[in-house]
């Protein structure tokens, strides 16, 4: 993506020409350099439907606004003289020079580094009502119907890039790998409230609305594409998808909202699966071993403030009936407060959470990980929980890819061990950690081809179970 660079110097060159004009005297007679901010400004803005929205550029657009609206101001009043400049000292060019540097400097420091695109390479692609499904496999495998089968979602925050390279890690050490993803995306006030939920989707209630509905979309997600799966439905003209995976060890993963959702529907739907091994006809029967929860905020399970009005007495008059009315009305829409984890399900089958850095540190019970952390304690099965160092909450999404700018503001505590391009590779050789110790625990054949040691820069919890 380093071709965004190319507008990004020529804005620069605008605003730069602007700064100095006033003081090199060939430059003065140029009149069209009073103007440059605003095409700087206009140049920006362009960039958004050419690349989205870039946040690494909010600095300099702030820098090219402000400098358009003095030209402007200064227009309205008469007051811009081409030709005619006050006496000035090369001192007063320093701070907005300095300011220039810095805002310039971070759009070209945090451009992505790698395309977003999506790989091809052993990877079939269907449709199925409003879904996309790439199935990821190894057509030079001997024995397909050995691997291990991993269901994945991707991150609501972000795009397809990461998992797509965690897919196709994962392909690599042994597993058939199938992500799921809708049509289309969310829409800008979606967008918006998910946001909201995943800053204070933990504290407030309106912003825990958001992302309770969110992990309601999810949910539908996952309850289709595990009937998708129970049909094993044709690749091609001669095989089946349990041609290339065996259905006696079948993973799910997902990330943020989607593993909340897997969490929310172990108690309903995974945990008959993981025990009884059929889900729907005996022709299809499948066995989830195990659940992957990237980061997941679970913010259904968070309570809520309950306020109590008292019964109005049956034979009060009509003012109080009013007053009583107007009390409860008042008291429905005042924003209301989340009170803590509450309804926490025992995990019964195999779950890994992979979660921030952040969660090292003592975080009271109503914080952003204290629901996860409860069902990871109160699991009846078994649960590892995994923390990477200098792992942020965005940082298993395609944000470090994407976005690095951001990942650098809300990024881990720890030293650094990975970058941000090793990150999906990581990811993927801490899932095949944990299947292995799952299917090994189990008695189960793991078929995977690459065994796994655990990365460095990771600390794993487990509750020996």
């Amino acid at each position: 993506m380093q071709e965004i660079w190319i507008p990004l110097v020529l804005i620069t060159l605008f605003l730069f020409l602007h700064i100095i004009r006033p003081y090199f005297k060939k430059l003065r007679a140029i009149d069209g350099l009073a103007w440059l901010p605003i095409l700087a400004f206009l140049g920006i803005l362009a960039l958004i439907p050419a690349y989205g929205f870039r946040p690494e550029t909010v600095l300099l657009l702030l820098y090219s606004a402000v400098l358009t609206l003095i030209v402007i101001f200064k227009q309205i009043n008469g007051d811009i003289k081409f030709r005619s400049f006050h006496k000035r000292r090369f001192v007063f060019i320093f701070f907005p020079l300095v300011l220039l540097i810095a805002a310039s400097g971070t759009a070209f420091y945090f451009t992505p580094q790698k395309d977003a695109s999506l790989s091809t390479r052993g990877v079939r692609i269907m449709s199925a009502n409003d879904y996309v499904i790439r199935i990821y496999t190894d057509e030079n495998d001997i024995m397909p119907g050995k691997r291990p089968l991993l269901v994945m979602l991707p991150p609501a925050f972000g795009a397809m890039a990461v998992v797509d390279e965690t897919a196709g890690a994962l392909r690599d050490r042994g597993f058939t790998v199938i992500v799921c993803a809708r049509n289309h995306g969310m829409n800008p006030l979606e967008g918006l409230g998910l946001i909201h939920a995943f800053l204070s989707g933990h504290v407030s209630a309106g912003a825990n609305d958001h992302g309770r509905a969110l992990e309601e979309r999810r949910k539908e997600d996952v309850i289709f594409i595990l009937s998708w799966i129970q049909r094993n439905p044709r690749l091609d003209d001669e095989k089946a998808l349990f041609d290339f995976a065996s259905r006696e060890t079948v993973f799910f993963g997902a990330y943020d909202a989607g593993a909340s959702a897997l969490i929310l529907l172990e108690d309903s739907v995974f945990r008959a699966v993981a025990r009884d091994g059929p889900y729907g006809s005996r022709a299809t029967d499948i066995k989830v071993c195990g659940l992957v929860a990237i980061e997941s905020p679970l913010w259904s399970l968070y309570g809520r403030e309950v306020y109590q009005i008292p019964d109005i007495p049956a034979n009060s008059g009509w003012f109080q009936s009013v007053s009583h009315g107007l009390r409860r009305w008042l008291l429905e829409i005042k924003p209301k407060k989340i009170t803590g984890p509450d309804g926490i399900p025992e995990l019964t089958v195999p779950v890994l959470f992979l979660v921030s850095d952040r969660r090292r540190k003592p975080d009271s019970p109503n914080g952003r990980y204290g629901a996860l952390l409860r069902c990871y304690s109160s699991a009846r099965g078994q649960a590892i929980l995994i923390s990477a160092d200098d792992a942020g909450p965005l940082d298993y999404s395609d944000f470090p890819l994407v976005y690095p700018l951001v990942t650098a503001i809300l990024g881990g505590r720890q030293k650094p061990v990975w970058n941000a391009l090793e990150c999906p590779g990581q990811t993927a050789a801490i899932i095949t950690y944990f299947a292995e110790s799952v299917l090994n625990a189990g008695g189960w054949e793991s078929g995977l081809t690459r065994k796994a040691s655990p990365p460095l820069g990771i600390q794993i919890e487990a509750n020996g179970k």
